[in-house]
């Protein structure tokens, strides 16, 4: 593991895999696209480690499904962990479905309710578990055991060693975090995209001296990483712009039913409304991604104690949100984004103030990160030049926002402004090459 993790290390590959075990693969690999079977198959050859590149929405909670249900078949024992509890839980949900048979660690306040029956804190607690040894027979009971990746000083991991170990999210797991749960396995899978959300590190001095590289970015280039790139959340306009600001081109829609999907509007209900909303929301394929320029509104950000916000922004996506309500979308197909916290706490007041679009979730790229909506709308608040702050210089937090969107993205943002910044002046290049400015 040190040789691996200072040195880089190349990983080392069995040469084939035995016929008997293709043969009762086959159920589990059935309902998978080929870059998902290449990775599990990539995984079942490799002797010590794999990465697992998951672009956004090509399934990678599907493929850490089937791989342990064919690491299962193989009579291997899984460790299975990552940077949220609430990633752990996505997975085990799905295990559950699938009929797997899995423990959780952890405190039961930190799981979800549909994973409580399977926690350890529950099922150790009868009375016929009622010493050590009981303890560890309850344990190595258990294949499947899940935990985050802090949750590893469990006293379990002082006697169990496991086949292999499986870490989602593990683009954002700082290095430290990362290796407790390596050092209780064989062989590791990594899976994550160090193109979406860096592991958090305040300090910037810390971030400087190389902090926030993670062991997946870390092991990145070292060949053993394998594409998930089908995608099916986005259509293909939407995509397309994440293709050219961050994956150049290696992003491709899964079918063509999720290429052409597109918004679904009462159109009548938009008859009253001033051209500018017709045009924003307008639910041609072409214009499923459009920035509102306030550049001409005169409209400046403001600043409070916790970061920058700005009220006409704010106004703006109300007064969208209602409008797509009204066009008989459902409220919960909806969704906000900004860097900012203040304009976040500012978009829920506003939005708690109408019965109508109440219950819409306002959030930080930060906590839409695995998630997705029919509609995103982002606000991207700053007036002023002036680079305080870095938030809009991140092009991975950039592209977490951009690709959380379905049918249709809606950006909002002074965009003389906004071209003082990088990544941002790209992406409104291609808007304005496009028309969709």
């Amino acid at each position: 593991l040190r040789d691996v993790i200072i040195k880089k290390i190349p990983p080392q590959f069995e040469l084939k895999i035995s016929k008997s075990l293709i043969l009762k693969m086959k159920p589990v690999f059935k309902p998978l696209n080929k870059p998902q079977k290449l990775a599990i198959l990539k995984v079942l050859m490799a002797k010590d480690y794999v990465l697992i590149r998951g672009f956004p929405g090509t399934g990678k909670t599907s493929t850490i499904v089937a791989l342990v249900q064919i690491l299962l078949l193989t009579g291997q024992s899984v460790l299975l962990t990552s940077y949220t509890h609430s990633a752990v839980d996505t997975i085990l949900l799905k295990l559950k479905e699938a009929g797997v048979r899995f423990l959780r660690l952890g405190r039961r306040g930190r799981i979800h309710p549909s994973i409580l029956p399977y926690s350890s804190e529950i099922l150790t607690s009868f009375p016929d578990i009622n010493s050590v040894q009981k303890l560890k027979q309850f344990y190595d009971s258990y294949d499947v055991i899940a935990t985050s990746c802090l949750g590893m000083n469990n006293p379990l991991f002082n006697m169990r060693k496991f086949d292999v170990c499986i870490v989602d999210e593990a683009s954002q797991v700082l290095q430290p975090a990362c290796l407790g749960p390596l050092f209780n396995c064989s062989k590791f899978v990594l899976v994550g995209d160090p193109k979406q959300l860096p592991p958090i590190v305040k300090s910037k001095e810390a971030r400087n001296l190389g902090m926030d590289e993670s062991l997946f970015a870390r092991l990145e280039g070292c060949g053993a990483t394998y594409d998930l790139n089908l995608q099916y959340r986005m259509n293909r306009v939407i995509m397309e712009l994440s293709n050219q600001l961050v994956y150049q081109g290696k992003l491709e829609c899964g079918s063509a039913a999720v290429a052409e999907q597109c918004l679904e509007l009462d159109m009548e209900s938009l008859q009253a409304c001033p051209a500018w909303m017709k045009e924003v929301l307008s639910p041609v394929l072409q214009n499923s991604v459009v920035f509102l320029d306030t550049g001409m509104t005169n409209t400046k950000e403001s600043k409070d104690g916790k970061g920058f916000f700005n009220n006409f922004e704010a106004e703006l996506v109300v007064s969208i949100l209602q409008t797509l309500v009204k066009a008989n979308l459902k409220s919960e197909s909806l969704g906000v984004i900004s860097p900012y916290n203040s304009q976040i706490k500012l978009i829920q007041l506003k939005v708690k103030g109408c019965h109508d679009v109440d219950d819409i979730e306002v959030n930080t790229v930060d906590q839409y990160q695995g998630r997705d909506k029919c509609v995103i709308i982002v606000s991207f608040v700053r007036t002023e030049k002036d680079h305080v702050g870095e938030l809009l210089k991140d092009l991975r937090r950039l592209n977490v926002a951009l690709t959380r969107a379905k049918h249709k993205l809606i950006l909002i943002g002074n965009a003389a402004a906004l071209k003082s910044y990088e990544h941002v002046a790209k992406l409104l290049i291609w808007l304005e090459e496009n028309n969709n400015v």
